[in-house]
């Protein structure tokens, strides 16, 4: 029991962090996992009959929920969401053990349960450096569409100043708002 009540706290932690301080992705990110982790409670078996053959609609949220990661990990300009559909793509694998006949069905639960601390722990440190990225630029790009022409061809990072306004990624030039107006 106590194992829950630690869990439920480091989730509604991370994920509140991730959603008052986090960019799209991060927000995006804690969305799914809220999601999943409250799918999976509402579709998980009985107690008695928990993890003694595959969890089949736990499976399935499992699933969808590595996809919508592996789909943000396609567009988002941040690394973390890469791991975090390689971590929930563990835990989609681990309900293959719910094949075996002889599968222990607390070792299956656990297996499949521990991803999900990475997931969250990376869910925390990505939001932590898109503060940091924030503070040191002014501004994080989400998705690779917002980057520069130069940084997406291959130029080097320094050539693509990630701190110029939004609009001026998209090729409308702005001069930058002083106190002299003249």
């Amino acid at each position: 029991m106590l194992r829950i009540i630690l869990f439920n706290i480091f989730y509604l932690g991370s994920s509140g962090f991730a959603l008052v301080r986090g960019g799209v992705p991060e927000r995006l990110a804690a969305v799914i996992l809220v999601a999943d982790f409250q799918l999976s409670h509402w579709v998980i078996k009985p107690l008695a009959l928990r993890y003694s053959g595959v969890e089949g609609t736990m499976l399935a949220v499992d699933l969808a929920a590595f996809v919508a990661l592996y789909a943000m990990s396609l567009f988002s300009t941040r690394y973390w969401p890469m791991w975090m559909a390689v971590f929930q793509g563990c835990a989609v694998a681990g309900h293959v053990n719910g094949l075996r006949a002889d599968v222990i069905p607390f070792a299956y639960g656990n297996y499949v349960a521990v991803w999900s601390y990475l997931l969250l722990a990376i869910l925390i440190a990505g939001t932590m450096r898109h503060c940091r990225r924030k503070r040191r630029y002014g501004r994080d790009p989400s998705w690779r569409w917002e980057l520069p022409d130069t940084y997406r061809d291959g130029g080097p990072a320094d050539a693509a100043d990630i701190s110029a306004s939004p609009t001026s990624i998209f090729g409308h030039e702005e001069k930058p708002v002083t106190g002299e107006q003249g």
